[in-house]
């Protein structure tokens, strides 16, 4: 309704207009006029429907006040919804785990890689669970691709843990890492990420990143 209003200003304006000045005229002038049948012929004074027409408007004037307590009724119910949407959002974002990745060691040509996973945040981690990992050649072809996931129980504040992928040597440069990880927070919430890296050479120190993700997998 409120919509309709704001894109039917000009004609809200006119029967505005019309109630106000319009119909009074109207009556002003049908008392004026003089007729031989008498249908047409008043039996109300114009004091009499004048002071009906004010009743009219006095109920008008009750409906208006009415659509308007509704209409800022909702403005603050929206507004009350962007904020709770707004305090939920922080309260997530407070509650979220956010990790860090470390490479850290090999066994040659980045055989069987150790990865250092540490909680910066002071939220702790539970269930943790890496999957989805492999290894991409520069051709995107894949050259291995880890079968089983792997699990971890809890990572606690400010903590980190050690991982083994067990991947094989590699034999040929420009090679991408790609894994998925999830955990649940403190409150049982799930929180998903994707992890990458690359490597230009197999002599080279891979960099990894870690970036959250909306959608959840199971692996």
């Amino acid at each position: 309704m409120f919509n309709w209003m704001k894109n039917h200003k000009k004609l809200i304006a006119f029967i505005t207009f019309m109630i106000i000045f319009g119909i009074p005229f109207i009556i002003h002038v049908l008392f004026k006029l003089h007729s031989n049948i008498d249908f047409f012929v008043a039996e109300w004074t114009a004091g009499e429907l004048l002071s009906y027409y004010g009743s009219i408007l006095a109920f008008l004037g009750t409906v208006i006040l009415g659509a308007l307590s509704l209409y800022q009724n909702q403005i603050i119910k929206q507004e009350s919804d962007k904020r709770t949407a707004l305090l939920e959002q922080r309260e997530r974002e407070s509650n979220m785990p956010r990790f860090k990745l470390r490479y850290n060691g090999n066994q040659g040509n980045l055989q069987k890689m150790q990865l250092e996973i540490e909680n910066i945040s002071e939220n702790i981690a539970n269930d943790i669970v890496l999957y989805d990992v492999k290894i991409f050649s520069a051709k995107k072809e894949i050259l291995w691709n880890k079968k089983s996931a792997i699990h971890l129980d809890t990572i606690q504040a400010n903590n980190k843990i050690s991982i083994y992928l067990g991947n094989p040597a590699l034999t040929e440069n420009n090679c991408c890492f790609n894994m998925k990880m999830k955990c649940n927070d403190k409150y049982g919430d799930m929180h998903s990420y994707k992890i990458w890296a690359f490597c230009e050479t197999i002599s080279c120190t891979p960099h990894f990143q870690i970036e959250e993700i909306k959608n959840t997998e199971t692996p």
